[in-house]
């Protein structure tokens, strides 16, 4: 018994006490608690530092892209006034602070002119502010979230970005171009404004020069106008026209000079005859026997009053396709090809039995109404495949032999013409039924005429192939091909159809 009662007091003595182990334990677990805590606290001051480095660049980025709006809103309203508001331009260099969020940028603009069409590296840097009508902006954009940061490319706590605005101008499929002399002695020979052209000075005959030049770069305008392309500054905000005194008749052999464009006047009007002869009017209504000719038959010098002869070395003339197509459109009757902005579906030769189409120089007349070779009537453009119905394209004007476009036998054949009853357009037979479609929203249905496969477009042949398919004046046929977005295959499209984002290029530096 008294050995047991011994045990059982040892037992409980044990329950009760604490055991000298479990103190040591308990002091280690305290130890590495404490160190486990020191070992964090980097981590989390590096977290909390790379956070505040992620905010600061975001808030830079964010004063970069404010730093853009603002340029941009501005470029955009001296855009939408015209291209006589040279003084609502934004200035070269822009400051700016979002007071609220405290971000600041720098906007540094560089304006350039037009580049030769046959190389965009040449497009030169204008003064600031710029005096004439410049093509694009170059926008370096520095922002900063810092009180205290520089604004300079580079700086610690900023960034920059670039970006490109194009202007975009009502005649933006008009890059302008060459207009030659048919023949030349020797070489070629192009309209010239000269090394300083200005009112007053005389237009000019020179060599043309390889892949164009400022000098010899001309928009030929729905005012039926010949403008200077480039000559818009805030002396002439309006450019500089190819100008005659009327009437004609009194001032025949006279030179032709620049002066400030005045839109629809008649001394400022030419259009482009039967002959591709630029003919002058003295009513603006009806054209007057007076041409733009070569003072010296197929040699350099200057452009005078004259009169028209179709003499090719004196007054037949040869725009390129990016001058434009003057008057020419819906209003006229005429179908304007896209991609050779100056040309317009032709009855070749006035021969509507002539074994191919053409496209051939878009025909003026100072009252709209051209040579029935190159007036159509068609049906009304469909805006969806929906609402398309199919029509003939028949000759109209004065004098039209009521002959309808008629599809090739095989597909991609040329396109030529037969006889139609005016009163057949309701129901076509089936080679003579196109399709004409307006703006769809589609790129490949937009601005295109489709045969009754509604498979093939009616497309001009390409000038820019290293063998084109050309009539003897070098003008392009018209075959059917398949539906595309080509550019070939758009009539009658605005000038401003698929022009490009006016912001481009966007990057950080």
């Amino acid at each position: 018994m008294a050995i047991r009662e011994r045990l059982r007091r040892r037992r409980r003595a044990a329950q009760t006490c604490p055991d000298s182990g479990s103190m040591p334990m308990a002091i280690m677990v305290s130890i590495v608690a404490m160190g486990l805590t020191a070992a964090i606290a980097p981590l989390v001051v590096n977290s909390i530092t790379t956070t505040q480095t992620v905010d600061e660049r975001t808030e830079s980025i964010d004063a970069a892209n404010n730093g853009i709006d603002a340029a941009m809103a501005q470029l955009r309203a001296a855009a939408t006034a015209g291209a006589g508001s040279l003084e609502g331009l934004p200035p070269c260099e822009i400051l700016g602070e979002e007071n609220a969020d405290g971000l600041r940028y720098r906007v540094k603009i560089t304006y350039y002119g037009p580049p030769d069409p046959e190389d965009e590296s040449s497009a030169e840097v204008l003064g600031c502010p710029p005096t004439e009508v410049p093509v694009k902006a170059v926008l370096t954009v520095t922002g900063t979230g810092s009180d205290s940061a520089s604004l300079d490319p580079g700086s610690a706590d900023t960034r920059t970005v670039e970006a490109t605005y194009k202007f975009q101008r009502d005649t933006e499929n008009v890059a302008g171009g060459a207009i030659r002399l048919a023949t030349a002695t020797t070489g070629q020979l192009c309209m010239d404004s000269g090394d300083e052209p200005e009112p007053g000075s005389a237009v000019l005959l020179r060599a043309c020069k390889k892949g164009g030049s400022s000098e010899q770069r001309f928009s030929y305008t729905t005012d039926l106008n010949i403008k200077l392309m480039g000559s818009d500054t805030t002396d002439w905000p309006t450019g500089l026209c190819l100008d005659a005194p009327t009437p004609h008749s009194s001032n025949s052999g006279g030179a032709v000079t620049f002066t400030q464009c005045l839109g629809r006047k008649a001394r400022q009007q030419w259009s482009l005859d039967n002959s591709s002869q630029f003919q002058g009017t003295t009513d603006g209504v009806n054209l007057d026997g007076y041409c733009l000719n070569a003072k010296n038959a197929g040699a350099a010098g200057p452009v005078v009053l004259g009169g028209c002869t179709g003499d090719a070395k004196k007054n037949v003339w040869r725009p390129e396709p990016s001058a434009g197509a003057g008057a020419a459109g819906v209003g006229t009757g005429q179908l304007v090809n896209f991609k050779q902005f100056s040309r317009c579906l032709d009855v070749t030769n006035h021969v509507p039995t002539f074994s191919y189409m053409i496209v051939w120089f878009c025909k003026q007349a100072p009252d709209g109404n051209v040579s029935w070779n190159q007036q159509w009537a068609t049906a009304t453009p469909a805006t969806s495949k929906e609402t398309a119905k199919p029509g003939q394209i028949r000759t109209a004007g004065t004098g039209n032999p009521g002959y309808c476009l008629r599809r090739p036998d095989l597909p991609g054949g040329f396109v030529t013409m037969r006889t139609c009853s005016a009163a057949n357009d309701k129901t076509p037979a089936a080679d003579l039924a196109w399709t004409v479609y307006g703006e769809t929203g589609n790129s490949v249905t937009s601005y295109s005429i489709v045969d009754s496969s509604g498979k093939y477009c009616l497309t001009a042949t390409d000038l820019t192939v290293a063998n084109p398919e050309t009539h003897t004046d070098g003008t392009a046929k018209v075959r059917t091909a398949l539906c595309s977005s080509s550019h070939l295959q758009k009539w009658n499209a605005p000038a401003t159809y698929d022009r490009p984002k006016a912001l481009t290029n966007t990057r950080e530096k």
